[in-house]
């Protein structure tokens, strides 16, 4: 019988300290049977991966935590897209491309079994080249930065210049003429009013910048209703409030990266010496992915990424 560490040499996988698979052997795995196959369920993917760890002993409940994470990085690095079928959810690779920025660096995303397969994202030497991938830059692989797109989705596409404040502007206005809301339960209700380099949370205690609402103006909210939570832009004005509900937590998010900026504080803190990159507020799905393809995630809200990758970033604030 095969024993555990041969199997784990046998399927080019790697396990940590609790005797878990790690989630790049997971990720790589998951993409490789993807390119391979062109088009694969979330369910053969879920019994596909059990299978082959069967000799491992791993704790299924882990795997499938794990899974949902590889998953996650899959489509949010590029490689994969998701599509919704009769038989539920499935994917398949994107097509094949080479993405430089600066010169000096290149990850390789999408249907090509080229570059390390043992990596969250297959980084490339500069000159490095892929026969089967076309050669694009980070900027175009971006596209448009989402605050900007959604700026056009509000017709006001006539804003080119300026920063990501103009978003809460946009949204300022748009909670100024919503829905009526009651202040009648605040400790149901956490405003971002509070200023410090310290996020914090807004539940079940607010902390940071998270406060209970004391004062009239607009400010990025969230509103406990039982036992789910509503991202709201909130205008108060003289005890009074009315507020505007993005139309995805993401688009909230760029609300409050701009909010922050248009009250001019940081909304990252950049080390150039340890490389060292923090998002000071919830990262939109934009910056998390120029983060994801150009460094290394180190926490949560925190990557190393040199100061070339650190401009894309705030070029993508409009800064």
């Amino acid at each position: 019988m095969i024993s555990g560490d041969s199997w784990i040499d046998a399927i080019g996988a790697e396990h940590d300290q609790e005797g878990q698979l790690t989630l790049r052997t997971v990720i790589a795995h998951i993409r490789g049977a993807v390119i391979e196959t062109g088009f694969v369920s979330l369910g053969r993917i879920t019994l596909g991966l059990k299978e082959a760890y069967r000799p491992l002993s791993i704790d299924e409940d882990v795997l499938g935590k794990t899974v949902k994470e590889a998953i996650r990085v899959l489509l949010l690095s590029g490689d994969i897209d998701e599509f919704a079928t009769s038989a539920g959810r499935g994917y398949a690779a994107t097509p094949p491309r080479r993405v430089v920025w600066k010169d000096s660096r290149a990850v390789l995303l999408g249907r090509s079994l080229n570059g390390s397969s043992q990596s969250i994202v297959r980084h490339l030497a500069s000159d490095e080249v892929i026969d089967d991938a076309v050669t694009i830059t980070l900027s175009d692989e971006l596209g448009r930065p989402e605050w900007r797109s959604a700026l056009v989705e509000f017709n006001a596409a006539d804003v080119v210049d300026g920063n990501v404040g103009a978003l809460f502007e946009m949204a300022s206005s748009l909670a100024t003429s919503g829905e009526r809301y009651s202040l009648d339960e605040p400790e149901t209700i956490a405003v971002l009013s509070g200023r410090g380099k310290y996020f914090g949370q807004a539940e079940p205690v607010p902390s940071g910048r998270w406060q209970r609402p004391s004062e009239s103006g607009c400010f990025p909210a969230v509103i406990k209703t039982g036992y789910s939570f509503r991202n709201v832009v909130l205008n108060i004005d003289n005890g009074s409030a009315k507020l505007w509900h993005p139309a995805s937590l993401d688009l909230w998010r760029w609300v409050v990266v701009g909010f922050t900026i248009a009250r001019g504080d940081p909304v990252t803190s950049y080390e150039s010496s340890s490389q060292r990159l923090d998002f000071l507020t919830p990262p939109p799905r934009q910056l998390q992915r120029i983060a994801l393809l150009t460094g290394s995630q180190i926490g949560p809200w925190s990557w190393t990424i040199d100061a070339d990758a650190y401009g894309i970033i705030v070029g993508a604030l409009g800064a």
